[in-house]
């Protein structure tokens, strides 16, 4: 069955649809930054004081945009995905500000959305969505061990621990190790 008039039109509109979002992002891109770190690193003293300065129009010195005044304004957005938590940027900074405590740690993914207002060198009004994605840091520590069996992973790293430069720094555990004598049959874990 041919395609009628109502489907031909259908398939224009959405296709034009689809070249203005794709314009739209050329002319006012978005930056997924995901912060990512080992557990008690700084990563939401980062995000915070990240969207801070920005917001409360910060000086950072080494961000040229900032630091040469192109930069007109900053504000939150509302989230990008309704199913991941929205970092507790508020509470966060009510806690190192106020409060003068270290925010508690990072224990699920979470995001936030910022819209950052720029000038561009030639003059152009733009917008900069940047969205901030906060990892835990004990995710890092257990990404070599998804598709590993707990043995598989211990061979790699005993392996990876008698080569330079964790050699030298192995050695005295490598000396335990070798002086252990295990026994060949299996003993039930202790609870």
């Amino acid at each position: 069955m041919a395609p009628g008039l109502s489907d031909i039109l259908d398939d224009l509109r959405l296709s034009a649809r689809s070249l203005l979002d794709y314009s739209e992002s050329l002319l006012n891109p978005t930056v997924r930054l995901g912060v990512t770190g080992l557990s008690r690193a700084g990563k939401t003293v980062f995000i915070t004081a990240l969207v801070h300065g920005f917001l409360r129009g910060g000086r950072f010195p080494v961000f040229e945009s900032l630091s040469s005044g192109r930069i007109a304004r900053a504000r939150l957005e509302p989230q990008p995905d309704d199913g991941i938590p929205r970092f507790a940027y508020e509470a966060h900074l009510s806690t190192l500000i106020e409060k003068r405590l270290w925010p508690q740690s990072t224990t699920d993914i979470s995001e936030l959305r910022l819209a950052i207002d720029y000038q561009r060198e030639n003059g152009a009004m733009r917008t900069l969505t940047l969205d901030i994605v906060d990892y835990p840091g004990e995710w890092l520590l257990d990404l070599p061990l998804l598709h590993k069996s707990y043995e598989q992973w211990s061979a790699e790293s005993i392996a990876l621990s008698r080569q330079v430069p964790r050699a030298a720094l192995a050695r005295p555990c490598m000396s335990i190790l070798k002086a252990l004598r295990p026994s060949r049959r299996r003993t039930k874990r202790r609870r």
